[in-house]
């Protein structure tokens, strides 16, 4: 118990250094006399007071919360910069400055189509002051070819940038709990030498890529890219229309790094190096795999808290101890916040946390009320012995499913209502996956005929689980938008939860210790502990949905992607249409909208190219089933698609390209966004009315650009820029004086409107 009190007054602390340094009470340049006074006579009064249990106990709660007030202090989320920092030379999106920085690649390549994002080590930059030394990991933008890896010298130049902050997603204080405070969204590299890193981390990466490579050779897709995420924490190489079927029936914990991977993990081990070295000596060896396993997936939130739980674990066992799963989590997260206050407010943290603590906690509850359901009931426990581990499997999922509930509303805005059918199906078939996978990347990496013939167990259930997840993701309201959940209704459903069960297991426990410590003097009956639960869940999807309900006005979400863009349009009444201008990774943008977006749009509006039967409404049909599609090329000149709620699409005259003018009320705007210089010609040519209320520039990598004679007809009343482009000198200077807004070039943006006012909001592409 004493650990749980020094782990949570701890995290009290760190939250309570973060309320001061948002109300700027505490700043870099406070002196730290005051925490260390502080720390002093907390510390005094435990002298005193040690003889005093009560007393005693106060006093060291308080010295926990200084300090971690303290090393919240030391590593807020605001850098606290100096000139040695490259965070110091931050310039604005509205005024970029270039720079030329020399460093260390410090990290695993992010590799998508066109682009790779890389974690720069920087050590010197050159600026209008000349070439200096400075210190600080950046975020980098680079061209897909040439490929650059681990401790790979690069000398690299553009505008260094604080990350973005999006209206649904901080990515700022996303990027600084990893260290991270500057970004470089589009930069030149070169290559200046090789294997400059650890030479120790080079061997875990090089290791990491032949068993990657090792994977995608004994695999067919999708399993391969399945199995590099479940296995390596490579996910790059997932489908992005998996991908997002996977966020829509909420299964993406099976492709992550988990605590599951690393139970296994150390099963194994500890099972055939326990036999060979005994249990003892064996445990060093494999708390140094674990270790090496957790660096070599990329040591992520969830990965270290896995980590440091199994290495708790066989400290547990080696000594004859019971291990206690929820001290050896508050262990994790101790020493996880000690060395990172910031990934207290990680999302991947807190999910893996909460789906522990319900494991923990809610699980054995569950167990106990099927237990007496079937004795109330003979027909539940006539079931066949073959449908046991399925109910056991469907409770766990249920107890992880209402811990972590408030959280993923909370962080993504969405309910998936298929998760608990999903998750009873998949679940099963997870550990054959991962015992079936390590098999065969062992047996592989040591003679690859075997790792061949091991490849059919992963491929079996990899493909079953694939099924699985496309089916009911398929199903109709899979996934609700629900808004955004309220940081006060979310702490209350977790203070229903915890009174519910504060009479079961190791609560029970927890709470006749806080009772003794004279910390709780009532608790309330079991009746009303269970009314609070029963009250809480429907009460909290219920205010869950009805935020998600249409607000009758008009919502146009553009997507930017590799080479093209889409827009997913949401009606007043909440019926979507999709319009995509058919270049680009169709698949990977409609992942990109289910994943933004609720529902599926009822009308798809595609281009299709004779050359490519795989684009346009073949496509269409295949991302968005049943939907209504329409080749914009086929329609007529002034032709004009009604969607409904008085909006409006016409077909305007566009040359060889077609174009569309959305309307609704007084509202005007342009679709696509990447409507090319021939095309803009074509249409000032034809002599029609083309004023816009908003005009949205093209991304990067789509090759158009709004030119100037266009911009001039058009006379938009807002122009919403890309920081990630590079237009011609003449049509960035005009963008300039018509006073065009700079928008994060990888960001969706969101435009809505009554038909008369108009409100923007950015949005991340990626969940958090």
């Amino acid at each position: 118990m004493t650990l749980f009190y020094l782990a949570v007054a701890w995290m009290a602390g760190i939250l309570l250094g973060h309320l001061l340094w948002s109300g700027a009470v505490i700043r870099c340049a406070t002196p730290g006399g005051p925490f260390a006074a502080a720390a002093a006579t907390a510390a005094a009064s435990l002298l005193i007071l040690r003889k005093r249990p009560r007393g005693r106990l106060v006093a060291t709660l308080a010295l926990m919360t200084v300090l971690g007030a303290w090393r919240y202090q030391a590593h807020p989320f605001e850098p606290c910069s100096a000139p040695s920092d490259v965070a110091f030379y931050n310039s604005s999106p509205s005024l970029p400055a270039w720079v030329t920085l020399e460093g260390i690649v410090a990290g695993y390549p992010d590799v998508r189509d066109t682009r790779t994002a890389y974690r720069l080590r920087a050590d010197h930059l050159t600026a209008n002051k000349g070439r200096q030394a400075v210190r600080g990991d950046v975020l980098l933008q680079a061209a897909r070819f040439p490929a650059y890896r681990y401790g790979d010298r690069l000398r690299v130049a553009g505008t260094l940038q604080a990350p973005p902050v999006f209206d649904d997603f901080d990515y700022r204080s996303y990027l600084a709990g990893q260290g991270i405070y500057s970004v470089m969204p589009r930069s030149r590299a070169e290559l200046e030498a090789r294997d400059q890193g650890s030479p120790l981390t080079a061997r875990l990466y090089a290791l990491r890529e032949r068993a990657s490579e090792l994977l995608n050779s004994v695999l067919p897709e999708p399993a391969a890219g399945l199995a590099n995420g479940m296995l390596l924490g490579i996910e790059s190489g997932i489908p992005a229309d998996l991908s997002g079927a996977f966020q829509v029936t909420g299964t993406t914990h099976v492709i992550v790094i988990s605590g599951s991977n690393i139970a296994i993990f150390t099963g194994i081990l500890l099972a055939l190096l326990g036999r060979t070295l005994g249990r003892r000596r064996a445990a060093l060896p494999v708390i140094l795999c674990i270790a090496a396993y957790v660096l070599l997936v990329g040591a992520d939130p969830s990965a270290l808290r896995a980590g440091l739980m199994g290495a708790l674990f066989v400290l547990a066992v080696v000594f004859g101890r019971q291990s206690t799963a929820w001290v050896s989590l508050m262990a994790a997260a101790l020493l996880m916040t000690l060395i990172n206050p910031l990934a207290l407010w990680d999302a991947g943290f807190q999910l893996s946390f909460a789906a522990t603590l319900g494991l923990i906690f809610l699980a054995p509850a569950l167990r106990a009320g099927w237990g007496r359901a079937a004795g109330r009931w003979p027909i539940a426990a006539r079931l066949p012995a073959g449908l046991r581990p399925l109910g056991d499997a469907l409770l766990m999922t249920l107890a992880a499913q209402a811990a972590v509930l408030p959280l993923v509303v909370y962080h993504f805005g969405r309910l998936s209502l298929v998760s608990p059918l999903a998750n009873l199906l998949i679940v099963p078939a997870q550990p054959p996956i991962l015992i079936g996978g390590m098999a065969t990347l062992i047996g592989g990496l040591a003679w690859r005929p075997l790792g061949q013939v091991l490849a059919a167990v992963p491929w079996l259930f990899l493909t079953y689980t694939t099924a699985v997840v496309r089916l009911t993701a398929a199903l109709p309201f899979a996934s609700v938008a629900t808004g955004r959940l309220a940081l006060p209704l979310m702490l209350c459903y977790y203070a229903a939860l915890v009174i519910a069960f504060a009479w079961r297991g190791r609560a029970s426990y927890l709470r006749n210790r806080l009772a003794a410590a004279g910390l709780v003097g009532w608790w309330p009956s079991r009746r009303a502990a269970a009314w609070s639960l029963a009250v809480a869940l429907p009460l909290t999807a219920g205010l869950c949905l009805a935020a998600g309900l249409p607000d009758g006005r008009l919502h146009i979400l553009h997507l930017p992607g590799e080479g093209g863009e889409a827009a997913m349009i949401t009606l007043p009444s909440g019926r979507q249409a999709w319009v995509w201008d058919g270049q680009g990774d169709g698949e990977a943008l409609a992942a990109r909208a289910r994943a933004q977006a609720a529902g599926s749009p009822v009308v798809v509006i595609a281009p299709s190219p004779a050359t490519d039967l795989a684009s346009g409404p073949g496509l269409a049909q295949t991302v968005w089933p049943g939907a209504r599609v329409i080749d914009p090329a086929e329609l007529p000149r002034g032709g004009v698609i009604q969607l409904g709620d008085g909006v409006t699409l016409t077909r305007l005259d566009a040359g060889d390209s077609w174009a569309l003018l959305l309307g609704y009320g007084q509202f005007r705007a342009l679709l696509p966004a990447t409507l090319g210089p021939e095309a803009q010609q074509a249409l000032l040519a034809s002599g029609s009315d083309h004023r816009l209320t908003v005009l949205k520039a093209p991304g990067a990598g789509t090759g158009a650009w709004p030119t100037c004679a266009f911009l001039s007809a058009a006379a938009p009343q807002r122009i919403l820029w890309p920081d990630d482009t590079t237009y011609p000198p003449e049509v960035e200077a005009a963008l300039i004086a018509g006073g065009a807004e700079r928008i994060p070039g990888g960001a969706a943006l969101e435009i809505t409107t009554d038909g008369t006012r108009l409100w923007l909001a950015r949005r991340s592409m990626t969940p958090p």
